[in-house]
């Protein structure tokens, strides 16, 4: 399927590629450099616990904090601040070579662009899943057109794309989406895109045997929905029908469940903390009520979804994840406890603890969506050449990233709720599309001559 040279791959140019790999993992890295210290969240503190105390997080899958403890080991949290950058690095570096030779001076440019014009540098710098949302869209896409990489490449992409999918239940729908564009484009290939998101199944089921005691993907998922139709109306109305008859948790909450979805689930005083279960117990009478609401009012909860998935698809701006609000008495308190001193020395001396990034990075959101809208002219475009001239590498590309966006917005948007921070993690792979598809349509033009990329690859 695709044209580049063989040896384009090859090891005898290993030196070069591991420093232009790493080299693009430290520009991706400049946020923390920036910061003094890799960019922190409140849920960050969840998944130090998974690792460091082996707690089971009922709305989390249990893999990120312990592949954060893999890499950081009570050390520091500059570890896998670096191995989230580098893995980026790395992905990139491979699907650029999927479409043409990539070179190390040209991967280095693909990375200072990215960097200074995107997201991508913030998110490779965060300690949260969502460093490895576009890497899983980038996997999926090495592993289905990426023939001539390598075996062992290939079996490493495979493992880091399942880690991606599975460190995040969004990246279930994201992957799963992806892998439709394989059996659409490339059949022949879906046993080997589909492998990972299969190995993600597989091992987020296991922890939730063994951690919970349920064969399930989200136990307790349904809160979270729940949630959300009832803050848009539709359970609410549910609950008013059924209450005080159904015997429900929810019926004292009749004429005061919160309209903003993250007071209901996050209030310790609200409908989801006042269960004397909390969101586990909570979470059979979720079900019964979401499946009651969506029975009688399937037409309103549809369009709920589309207006929620519309409005998450045009939130994209740096902010609202770079503030120290309950980070002191979270994170801080966990750094103290089990990582050396000067880890939460450095961490009080950022600019983020100090309160003074989240301004910095704001300054950069005019930019940033002005390369996006003209990153999406160009996907689009691409897109439309491809398809006319038969390209399906650089057609499956666009289109994963296109429909990446849109699963992603339905995923977080319309079974959650609208943030910036869900758009704006996937966002920027509308400009790193066209930086690794044009140079390899340009390859096409002069291999091909008139011909398709599928023909040459034929003859080869």
């Amino acid at each position: 399927m695709n044209t580049i040279p063989a040896g384009s791959l090859n090891t005898s140019s290993g030196g070069p590629v591991a420093l232009a790999i790493v080299l693009g993992g430290a520009l991706m890295m400049w946020p923390a450099f920036f910061n003094g210290y890799p960019l922190l969240y409140s849920d960050t503190n969840a998944f130090l616990d998974q690792g460091v105390q082996g707690l089971m997080i009922w709305d989390k899958p249990f893999i990120y904090g312990p592949w954060m403890l893999a890499m950081h080991w009570r050390l520091s949290l500059w570890l896998p601040c670096a191995a989230q950058a580098l893995l980026l690095s790395a992905m990139i570096w491979l699907a650029r070579a999927v479409i043409s030779p990539p070179g190390a001076v040209r991967h280095i440019m693909v990375c200072a662009a990215l960097a200074a014009f995107t997201a991508a540098p913030w998110f490779a710098s965060f300690l949260m899943p969502d460093a490895f949302t576009v890497m899983v869209i980038l996997g999926i896409f090495i592993l289905a057109f990426g023939d001539r990489i390598g075996r062992t490449a290939r079996i490493l992409v495979c493992l880091v794309t399942a880690l991606g999918i599975a460190v995040h239940l969004t990246h279930l729908l994201i992957a799963a989406a992806v892998v439709m564009v394989v059996v659409a484009l490339r059949r022949a290939a879906v046993w080997r895109a589909s492998m990972p998101l299969a190995i993600a199944v597989a091992v987020i089921a296991v922890t939730n045997i063994i951690g919970f005691g349920k064969v399930a993907i989200s136990p307790f998922g349904s809160v979270f929905l729940l949630a959300r139709l009832a803050s848009d109306g539709p359970a609410a109305r549910t609950i008013e029908r059924a209450c005080p008859s159904a015997g429900w948790h929810m019926c004292a909450w009749i004429d005061r469940i919160p309209a903003d979805s993250d007071d209901f689930l996050w209030d310790g005083k609200g409908p989801v903390w006042s269960h004397p279960g909390g969101p586990i117990g909570l979470a059979g009478e979720a079900s019964t009520i979401i499946g009651q609401t969506i029975r009688s009012e399937p037409i309103r909860v549809l369009e709920l979804a589309i207006t929620n998935t519309w409005r998450q698809l045009q939130l994209v701006g740096l902010g609202d994840t770079l503030r120290p609000q309950w980070l002191e008495g979270s994170v801080g308190k966990t750094l103290s406890a089990y990582f050396p001193p000067r880890e939460l020395a450095a961490y009080r001396a950022s600019l983020q603890a100090a309160d003074t990034l989240e301004p910095t990075a704001a300054r950069l959101n005019a930019l940033q969506l002005a390369v996006l809208i003209a990153g999406l002219c160009v996907t689009l475009a691409l897109l439309a050449r491809a398809t006319l001239l038969g390209d399906r590498v650089i057609a499956a590309l666009c289109l994963m990233a296109l429909l990446g966006l849109a699963v992603n917005a339905f995923a977080t948007g319309a079974l959650s709720r609208p943030h910036y921070r869900y758009q704006t993690r996937i966002a920027w792979i509308l400009v790193l599309v066209p930086l690794i598809a044009i140079p390899g349509a340009a390859s096409a033009r002069r291999l091909t001559a008139g011909g398709t990329r599928d023909a040459i690859a034929a003859k080869l």
